[in-house]
Formats: structure tokens, C-alpha cells, sequence
């Protein structure tokens, strides 16, 4: 299905059932409690922004389309503009089912030819993973899979000049374990063989490939670096560097390889080396080379200075160490001989998350190195001037038009921009909603706000609802004192007052709760947590917990140990020991170097408490889950802590999400990822005697959809709903089997689920935060979906509904080009099923307290196009009518409710003197598309009063109905026809 959206960047989310490799059909046998896809169809996810830019990193243009670009969001999928970047629009969301992407090449050759490897190679401790090449031979409108699977994550992709079915790949691999698909691959027959020309022979399991370069006047002159590196599960800044990394040369087209290494670092922990060739002087070849002069770099911090700058070699080092070698170095002989010309550590420090170099088209001297600023050398790399780059951000690839050095793509932490004027200016990327958040929580105002952590951006607040009748950039705000992956926590008696955890200090290793006023954006005075304990002082992770308690508002924080403020922060108690394992044994499934990267100097103990869960019933019970694999709770305050850890819990098992039963004292249930331990299995444990014994149940939800978060509803016993690395799922059976709630939500890691109202919320690590509008329908599917599905029509009771007028922008509206999206649906919102399709019309009407008839649509109501040629503006400004649907489902329809746009006129309106089943006597009043027909059918006219309504389905000679209490608008606005 698709969803319409009133913006330019979002045009269509249908998703995939189906990932490769894990292929899940949405019509799978089904046991009790489980239903067709079909029964939860109508149900739709609207993205709510913010709308600005996350981490990218692929960018590709074709030499003849100057204003065509293409980026790779990390988390988000692939991107196209055709206007030089004053819009954007995904074009992976119906071909790609992963949204991690970590290359793209357009053939020179061909430009409707483009390939994609997936899995991001800004290897952090937050990425996600790929599922090899996709390929799409019309210019980005369908894809196919080509295979490479199993290599994780693709750092390049490039094509011959000449031939577009001659593609190179560069796999850097698993990053959690050893994996024989590490290397470089070449495909003569456009992908659908692969051969692997380029390997570490005496360690191929550990030695991937990250960068590859092709000659552009001689495509059988070739250059590929090879690098070695993994993490571990416990949380570091940096990874790991092992033996086997450097560059090498081919003069085959890829079939034999000789290493460079004549002036070049050849230590033992050489890092990841970027590339380039000058296009007007192959001879002329760069590269920025990442060599610390060990295996673990310094911790994140030592050296760092207030413009974001990276760590200082030899600085704060963990581990032995050789002299530092990194920098940026040429040669002017095609690789036989090199020379350090730039050690400069802002250019090449902190490699493993840039390192990338991008040639002049026309000038060999000229050439762009990318890393926290963008820096521009017309001298060879004696010297280095910023061009692009603020306090805070960081870049990662350049694209330059091979024809017009003046016209490029960059990619960053905050999105892609493109110049045409050589980097005097550039597109804006707040046109892209791809934030990666962390966590999400809901306030309490009306229209409600949703809060969280954006990765590399800050806090982040987004509005639900605008007055101004479409979201857009002024919906959305900073949100102070999160960092870029701490938690926004909303108090819940006002949502102006927020609460975060801000990092204080690398070296003290602290996190300080704080306060926050949203109306004055500053920071209110806030009790510090209690001292360090000297004998184990305080540990942290990228991001640590802070939640309310629902059963008396007790505010709750923790690092290692759980600490709890009864006002609101002012002060704190520390109300438990170190509750992480000791000596927890290494991962089998890490190397020796790898096992020791860690980043501060911990012995006993490594991992904090990771989630928090307050029983809403029990102020006095709490649940809490760590990172290293251990559940604890108490049911005395804090005073003692009982291990309840499932026996199966390993060490490293990471408790993402532990949730208190809403409805027994003695549940609760636990998301765990292994996915750092190369188990990339959904866990999902459930206990209904307070932790003696506990069940994994995952049934329904495959491999590779590790599980972030899981929560119960808060209104519906049993329903419950799980944020995976792949998609939304509900189970309505208590997780006994779940199914997907992916609907129109592309593909993207879920981290987290609030449940507001009657509303379901998440927030997703690539595209920002989605919404459910008006999802009780779920609730009475968990109480009696099998009577639901067996029944040929059903009229689910609506949810929550509110007499708000519809809103304005009172002059000029904001224009298309601008990013928008859209407001929840006005009116009463219905949901009905029909298990076979109706062959004669259907008909929704809303009905007063007196049995009025208020407003009343009709699937037969003929619909016909606007005649542009009589309107008074252009068509694009019309709004599409709609009609219900008679199709056999589950759908959903809002009635009563005022359609926005100039006149009420669509797309798509009623025909005039038409027959139908609300008015059999209808006559078109205004033939040029005026009034107000479509959403609210013929009595659409008049706004929505509170009060008590019925909605009366009508279908195959029956009649269903369902009572709906309409609430004045919480704000005390005027009612219609009221002063």
C-alpha cells in the first residue's frame, strides 16, 4: 500500500514483507492469536520528522545529469534529488528491505544503471548492518538483489568507465566476528557472479576490504586498501586495529595484485586508508592513512578539543604503542613511491570514522580531505583550508562531477548537501528526515511532543499535530541537556520541564542528570548524583537510562549503580550496589586485541544498568537490565536486589529494554541483543512469577531482527510490541507469536515504543520518529481478533476523538518544495474489516445524538479529475478527494472531518448529479471543483461539535454501529458557530 504525503521528499513507503535471508511471508500459517496481514492493513504510520538530516555517508552523480545525486543514509535508505538538493525523496523503500546502506556507484557508462552495497562502514558502536548488493537499472525506481550477503558491511562500490556490468566491491566484513567474506569482489556480468580478487590469504577471516579506486583513462589499472579491524560488545569509542591492513595496486583489471608500501606506514596495526586518483594526472594518487601505531586507540577524549577534534596518538594510549605514521600522503608515479606531505592530525585523526579523500577533476594539486571539517589543499597537501564545516559536524565522502568540479555531493553526520558553485554555498539538509534516535517519551500537553536523542545532533522535540494544518520545519525544536544519545525524559505533571543526562567529562567518566525549561531553553538547577564511590568509580555506556516511575513519579537514573529522586531531581539516593557481573568471561568470538580495547581502565567489572523498568502498579517495585547480562529487581524500595537472570543470559547479553507488567505485580518482560556477540537471534524473555522462571518468546519475528525494545499496552492485556533492527511487530498473545506491524513504515532499525493514549509511537535509528494514529482498533483485535476475522464485516468502536478545528496558514502557504508532513486525520477516524469484497456500494455515516445524519461517505460515489483548465491556481495545490474502500481488509476512513486545501477541492472529487448510496439525489452545486465533497461526503460541511456520535457502516445489507464520544478540544478553543 501507499501512503500519500503533502511534501516532496517522502512520496512512498510500502515496505517489503521480506528480507533476504530472512524471509518472513505476511501470509505464514498462522497459530491462535495470530491473523492475516490483511486485518491489520488499514493501519497507518505517519512520520513526523524532525524534519532534518542524520548521518549519511554514500554520495554518487553521474557526470551528465549535473543536478541528479544520490546519498546513503546510514539507517535510512537511499536518497535522489534531481534539483541539485532542494529536495530529496527515498527511492529504496519498495526494493531495498534494509536501511542501512554503505555505498553507491552509478555506472559512467549508463546512468540509469546504479549499484548499492549496504551496511553503513562507519563502523560505531551504535551501526547497523547489510545484506550485500542491489542493483536498479532504471535509474533508482526498482532494485534487485545481486547477491555479496554475507558481507556485512561495503565500504566502496565503483564501475568501469566503459562497462557497466564491470563492478568492483570493497566488503569490509562482520565486524563482531571473524567472516570469510571479507575482501574484494569483482563481477564481469553486472552481479550475478561475484569472484573475490583481492584478500588477506593468511588471514582472510579477519582482514576485510574498506576503499578501491579505478583509473579513469586505464580501468584496468586498479587501487584497494585492505583493513583489519573489530569491536567488542562491551561499549568503546573507537574499534580495534589488527595486523594485515595497507594498499595495494592491480594492472589486470583485478586478477593479480602487488602491495605498496615504499614510503607508506608498514607497521603492524595500519588502519583504514582512503583513496583517490587526480583524473587529469593518474600518475598523481592520494591517500589518507589511519596509523596510530597500535592496536587500540586512545580513549575518546584525551586531546579532544572544543571544535570537536580527535584524539592526539600517543596521548592517554592503552597498550603498546610504535610511532604514529598517519597523515596524508601523494604519489606522482602511480603508487611505486610515496611521500608523507601533510601529518596534520586534523586531516587524518580518528580514521576509522573518515578517512576519505576526494581528487580535483582538473587540477592534480587540488584535492578535498574529509573528517570533522572538510578541508580543501590547492598546493599538493602542503596546506589544508576549511571549506565546509561547522562547530559539531563531521563529513565522510565527496562526489565531484568528473565534468564540472564546481558541482559535488557531500556527505555527514547531519545529512547530504550539494553545491554547484565549487563550495561557496550549499543545499540546506534539513529536507531529510533521517535522524537516528535512540530513545523516545511522550509529554502530556495537547497536541502532544515527542522527545529524543538524535545521534550526532542533540535532544530533538517534534510536535504531533500543527495548527498550522501540515508539519514542517516549525514543528520541531532542539531539546536542551540530551547529547546525542542520552535519554529526553518529559515530567509528567508538565511537559515544558524536561529531564536529560549529560556527559561531564570523558576522564571522570560521569553523567550528571539535569534539568531543563523548554519555554526559556535553559538549564534549571539540578542536585548532583552522589559522589563516586573511589573504590569503584563510575562507569558509563553511550547511553544510560532515566525514566519515571508511573505509580508515584519517582524520577530514576543509573549508571553502574540504580539512584532515584523524589523531587524531581534535586537531589538523589543512591538505592543500590554495582549491580554489573564480575569478571565477565570474553566472547569467544573476539580476537586478542579486540578483547582488549576497552576504553577505560576497568578490571573487575565493565558494564552499567543498561534499562530501567518501575512497576507502573508497585512504587516500590523496580526491574532493572545491564548491558553485560544480568535482570535484577527489588520489591522493597531498593533496599535488596534479588539476580533474576534467565539462566540462558550469557555474558554480554544486552538487557536493551525490560518492561514492568501493567496488569500483575509478578510480569515482566525483557528485550535482549546479542547481535555484539555475533548472535543476531530476537529474544524476548517473559516472566509471570517475578522472575523464577522466564520464557523466550519470539515466534514470528526472524533471525537478524535483534530486539530493541519491547512494551506492553498499557489498556490491553496481552498486546504487546516489539522495535526490532528490522521492522515494528505485535504479538496478541502475551509474545507467544508475533507478526509485523510494518505496514507503510519503510524499513529501518526501531529502537523504541511509547504507547500515548490511543496513539503508538517509536522512535527508528534512520527515519526519525513514526506515528500510529488512532491504533485502539489493535486493542480489540487482542481481545477478540478471531471473531474479527471470521466475521464478513466488522466496525471497530473508534478511539479518542476530539472536536478540534481544522487549522490554517492564513495567507501564503508554505510551498512544496519545503519539506511537510501531515497532521493526524481530522474527524472521526474508522476502522472497518470485510473478509470478502462487496459487490454492492458501502456507506460510513456519522450520526448526531438525535440520529441526525452529520456526515456520510459512499464507496460508489463516482470520482472525477479537476478540470485544471478552470481553476485559479495550479493543480498541484488541489487536495486528492477520497472515497471508502469496499475492497476485502481492514480499512480505515475519517468522517466528518474538514479536508485541508484551498476550496476543499481535489484531485479527485465527487461526479456532479451522481446516484450514490449517501445521496441518491445529489446535484452538483459548483462544477469547477468547489465545496467541500470527498472526506466528509455531501454533509462534510460543518466542523465536528462534542458530543456523542454513532458511526453506522452499511454493507451486504447489514447495518454495524459503534458509539463514539467526541471530546471538546483540551485547549478550550471555541467550538464551530460558538464565540
Amino acid at each position: 500500500m501507499v501512503v500519500r504525503y503533502r511534501w516532496p521528499i517522502l512520496l512512498a513507503s510500502s515496505c517489503l514483507a521480506g528480507l533476504v535471508g530472512f524471509e518472513i511471508s505476511a501470509q505464514q500459517m498462522k497459530a491462535a492469536g495470530q491473523y492475516s496481514s490483511d486485518l491489520l492493513a488499514g493501519l497507518r504510520w505517519r512520520d513526523v520528522g524532525p524534519m532534518r538530516g542524520g548521518r549519511s555517508f554514500a554520495v554518487a552523480g553521474h557526470a551528465d545529469q549535473p543536478d541528479t545525486f544520490y546519498f546513503g543514509s546510514v539507517g535510512g535508505g537511499v536518497w535522489k534529488t534531481n534539483n541539485a538538493g532542494r529536495t530529496w525523496f527515498p527511492i529504496s523503500d519498495e526494493g531495498i528491505p534494509i536501511g542501512s546502506i554503505g555505498a553507491i556507484a552509478v555506472a559512467p557508462s549508463n546512468p540509469n544503471i546504479i549499484y548499492v552495497g549496504t551496511g553503513e562502514p562507519d563502523i560505531r558502536n551504535q551501526h547497523s548492518y547489510g545484506i550485500g548488493m542491489y542493483k536498479s537499472t532504471d535509474a533508482g525506481k526498482t532494485w534487485t538483489h545481486i547477491g555479496l550477503e554475507a558481507t556485512r558491511q561495503i565500504g566502496r562500490v565503483i564501475v568501469d568507465p566503459t562497462n557497466p556490468n564491470r563492478v568492483y566491491v570493497a566488503a569490509l566484513g562482520h565486524v563482531y566476528a571473524p567472516n570469510p567474506d571479507r575482501g574484494l569482489y569483482r563481477s564481469t556480468d553486472g552481479g550475478a557472479t561475484w569472484k573475490k580478487v583481492l584478500f588477506k590469504a593468511s588471514d582472510p577471516d579477519n582482514v576485510g576490504a574498506i576503499d578501491v579506486a579505478i583509473d579513469p583513462k586505464n580501468p584496468r589499472v586498479l587501487y584497494a586498501s585492505l583493513w583489519a579491524t573489530r569491536r567488542p560488545p562491551w561499549s568503546v569509542y573507537a574499534p580495534s586495529y589488527m595486523p594485515g591492513g595497507g594498499l595495494y595496486k592491480s594492472t589486470d583489471g583485478g586478477d593479480e595484485w602487488k602491495p605498496l608500501t615504499q614510503g607508506l606506514p608498514a607497521g603492524g596495526f595500519v588502519g583504514k586508508i582512503g583513496i583517490a586518483i587526480s583524473a587529469s594526472n593518474p600518475n598523481r594518487l592520494w591517500a589518507v592513512v589511519d596509523d596510530i601505531g597500535a592496536g587500540v586507540a586512545p580513549a575518546r577524549g584525551a586531546g579532544r578539543g572544543a571544535a570537536g577534534g580527535t584524539a592526539t596518538p600517543g596521548l592517554g594510549g592503552r597498550g603498546s604503542r610504535t610511532e604514529a605514521r598517519g597523515g596524508v600522503y601523494i604519489s606522482d608515479d602511480a603508487g611505486t613511491n610515496w611521500k608523507l606531505v601533510n601529518a596534520e592530525n586534523r586531516l587524518w585523526g580518528r580514521g576509522w570514522y573518515f578517512g576519505s579523500v576526494t581528487a580535483d577533476p582538473k587540477n592534480p594539486d587540488r584535492a578535498y580531505v574529509i573528517n570533522t571539517v572538510t578541508y580543501l589543499t590547492t598546493d599538493g597537501g602542503k596546506t589544508f583550508v576549511p571549506v565546509k564545516g561547522a562547530p559539531g559536524d563531521d563529513y565522510h565522502q565527496l562526489w565531484i562531477n568528473p565534468k564540472d568540479g564546481n558541482r559535488m555531493a557531500l556527505s555527514g553526520d547531519q545529512g547530504t548537501v550539494v553545491s554547484v558553485d565549487g563550495g561557496e554555498s550549499w543545499s540546506s539538509w534539513y529536507n531529510q528526515p533521517t535522524a537516528q534516535i535512540y530513545h523516545i517519551a511522550a509529554d502530556n500537553r495537547f497536541p502532544y511532543w515527542l522527545y529524543g536523542a538524535q545521534q550526532d545532533s542533540g535532544g530533538v522535540a517534534v510536535s504531533t499535530w500543527s495548527r498550522l494544518g501540515v508539519l514542517s520545519f516549525r514543528n520541531w525544536e532542539p531539546a536542551c541537556l540530551a547529547g546525542e544519545s542520552s535519554t529526553v525524559v518529559p515530567d509528567p505533571k508538565d511537559g515544558n520541564i524536561l529531564y536529560g543526562a549529560a556527559n561531564v567529562g570523558s576522564e571522570s567518566a560521569a553523567y550528571v542528570a539535569s534539568r531543563c525549561d523548554q519555554n526559556l531553553n535553559i538549564a534549571l538547577p539540578s542536585g548532583e548524583l552522589p559522589a563516586p564511590d573511589p573504590e569503584d568509580p563510575n562507569r558509563k555506556t553511550w547511553s544510560l537510562p532515566e525514566v519515571f516511575s508511573e505509580a508515584d513519579d519517582a524520577l530514576y537514573f543509573a549508571n553502574q549503580f540504580v539512584m532515584r529522586s523524589r523531587d524531581r531531581g534535586r537531589t538523589w539516593t543512591k538505592i543500590s550496589p554495582d549491580l554489573a557481573r564480575m569478571h565477565p568471561e570474553v566472547p569467544a568470538n573476539l580476537d586478542p586485541i579486540t578483547a582488549k580495547d576497552i576504553d577505560e581502565p576497568m578490571t573487575d567489572r565493565f558494564g552499567v544498568v543498561y534499562t530501567i523498568g518501575p512497576s507502573p502498579l508497585q512504587a516500590t517495585v523496580v526491574w532493572v537490565g545491564t548491558d553485560d547480562g544480568l535482570i535484577y529487581v527489588t520489591r522493597d524500595d531498593g533496599k535488596n536486589w534479588q539476580n533474576v537472570t534467565p539462566p540462558p543470559m550469557t555474558a554480554w547479553s544486552k538487557v536493551s529494554q525490560i518492561e514492568a507488567g501493567h496488569f500483575d505485580g509478578d510480569t515482566a518482560y525483557a528485550s535482549v541483543d546479542r547481535h555484539r556477540l555475533a548472535d543476531d537471534k530476537p529474544y524476548i524473555y517473559r516472566t509471570h512469577n517475578g522472575g523464577k522462571t522466564w520464557q523466550n518468546v519470539v515466534a514470528g519475528i526472524p533471525a537478524g531482527a535483534f530486539v530493541n525494545s519491547v512494551k506492553e499496552d498499557p489498556q490491553a492485556k496481552g498486546l504487546l510490541y516489539a522495535a526490532t533492527e528490522l521492522r515494528v511487530y505485535v504479538s496478541f498473545n502475551d509474545g507467544a507469536q508475533w507478526q509485523p506491524l510494518q505496514n507503510n513504515m519503510p524499513v529501518t532499525s526501531v529502537r523504541d515504543i511509547v504507547v500515548h493514549g490511543d496513539d503508538l509511537d517509536v522512535a527508528t535509528h534512520g527515519r526519525g520518529f513514526w506515528v500510529l494514529d488512532q491504533m485502539s482498533a489493535l486493542r480489540q483485535i487482542a481481545a477478540e481478533g478471531a471473531r474479527i476475522e471470521s466475521a464478513q464485516a466488522f466496525l471497530f468502536k473508534p478511539g479518542e476523538t476530539y472536536a478540534i478545528r481544522a487549522g490554517g496558514q492564513n495567507g501564503t502557504p508554505l510551498p512544496h518544495d519545503e519539506p511537510q508532513g501531515i497532521n493526524p486525520p481530522s474527524g472521526v477516524v474508522t476502522y472497518y474489516w470485510l473478509k470478502t469484497a462487496t459487490a454492492g456500494p458501502l456507506k460510513i455515516e456519522l450520526l448526531d445524538a438525535v440520529g441526525s445524519v452529520r456526515a456520510c461517505a459512499a464507496s460508489d460515489t463516482p470520482l472525477r479529475p479537476v478540470d485544471a483548465e478552470r481553476l485559479n491556481y495550479e493543480l498541484s495545490w488541489a487536495t486528492a478527494s477520497e472515497v471508502p474502500s469496499a475492497a476485502a481488509g481492514m480499512h480505515r476512513f475519517a468522517i466528518g472531518g474538514l479536508a485541508l486545501g484551498p476550496g476543499g477541492m481535489g484531485l479527485a472529487r465527487p461526479a456532479g448529479a451522481a446516484k450514490d448510496a449517501c445521496n441518491p439525489g445529489f446535484v452538483e452545486q459548483n462544477p469547477s471543483g468547489g465545496g467541500r465533497g470527498g472526506r466528509g461526503g455531501r454533509a462534510g460541511a460543518d466542523e465536528l461539535r462534542a458530543g456523542p456520535y454513532t458511526v453506522r457502516l452499511t454493507v451486504g445489507g447489514q447495518t454495524y454501529t459503534q458509539p463514539v464520544m467526541v471530546k471538546a478540544d483540551p485547549r478550550g478553543v471555541p467550538e464551530a458557530g460558538n464565540k
